[in-house]
């Protein structure tokens, strides 16, 4: 009698929800938010309506862009969405949206269709597209696109963060080499309310003449990515919503650097709004000159 071994070998599973799938996902979707926002024309970029005051806008294509966002993420199963233009507008509202979306198990893409909307409705070339993916509060994919440049920046949690740019070259980027607040640009914001932008200007006042200069872009997302990639090595602003900060922070981190609160305390996609992000070598002295006036908190 002939004996038949019978090897049995362990099924392999396909991972839908792979670091790969979802990068490819989140830069496909960026991608073609970024051909809209190039095509816009005429009503599609004129002010639709405000938000939380005159100065928070909204467009058309705020909303177009986040529908063909969510046409192309929608399409990897068992993911959700956190979306700007899904939340009523003001701080409250975005907090608990947030820690509601981004404390659960599960794939919560976390979405801003046009970050730098103000720019965007006066024609200024500086406004993105940012995309992440976060689970249990924890970000593990985000992606901010420029399609003024055609720069993509991407991040995998614990693989890095790279640059695809105009030319379809991809390369890793690194933060700045800085090592003190004198040697570096910082960027700050320029917020919408009133409560948010005082703190900002005192940051200002006191991060000016101790710094090389400083910038003011009107986009989170790219002052992030900008940070990331090394041009600057600094970026702060008192209150932001998890849909302007999640990619790019993930960006700052995976390229070397350090993103906190006013406190210290490392980012959580589900509950920081106060952002201090460097390049790591600056961040103390940074952080002790805005708390000295409080410049990346909110008054009580």
């Amino acid at each position: 009698m002939k004996l038949i071994t019978i090897l049995l070998l362990p099924i392999v599973s396909v991972n839908t929800l792979s670091p790969e799938v979802l990068l490819g996902a989140a830069q496909d979707a960026a991608r073609k938010a970024g051909v809209m926002m190039l095509s816009a024309k005429g009503s599609s970029n004129t002010i639709k309506a405000t938000k939380a005051n005159s100065k928070d806008l909204l467009t058309e294509t705020d909303l177009a862009c986040q529908h063909v966002i969510y046409d192309v993420l929608g399409k990897v199963k068992d993911t959700r969405f956190l979306g700007e233009e899904d939340v009523p507008s003001g701080a409250a509202a975005a907090t608990a949206a947030a820690k509601n979306a981004l404390t659960q198990s599960g794939i919560c893409w976390v979405v801003d269709p046009i970050d730098g909307t103000a720019n965007f409705v006066d024609s200024i070339p500086l406004s993105t597209i940012s995309i992440a993916a976060v689970d249990q509060g924890e970000t593990l994919i985000g992606v901010v696109y420029d399609p003024f440049r055609d720069e993509l920046f991407s991040a995998v949690k614990d693989q890095g963060a790279t640059l695809i740019n105009s030319s379809s070259e991809k390369k890793r980027i690194v933060v700045s080499a800085a090592k003190t607040l004198e040697d570096a640009i910082v960027y700050a914001g320029a917020p919408p309310t009133l409560k948010a932008l005082q703190p900002s200007l005192r940051g200002y006042n006191a991060v000016a003449p101790k710094a090389r200069t400083m910038r003011l872009l009107g986009s989170a997302a790219l002052m992030l990515a900008y940070v990331a990639a090394g041009r600057g090595a600094a970026y702060f602003e008192a209150d932001l919503a998890a849909w302007d900060t999640a990619a790019g922070s993930l960006l700052i981190a995976e390229a070397g650097g350090k993103v906190t609160d006013a406190d210290g305390q490392l980012y959580r996609p589900a509950s920081t709004r106060q952002i201090v992000a460097t390049n790591g070598h600056i961040h103390d002295q940074l952080l002790s000159t805005l708390e000295a006036v409080d410049g990346a908190r909110l008054d009580n």
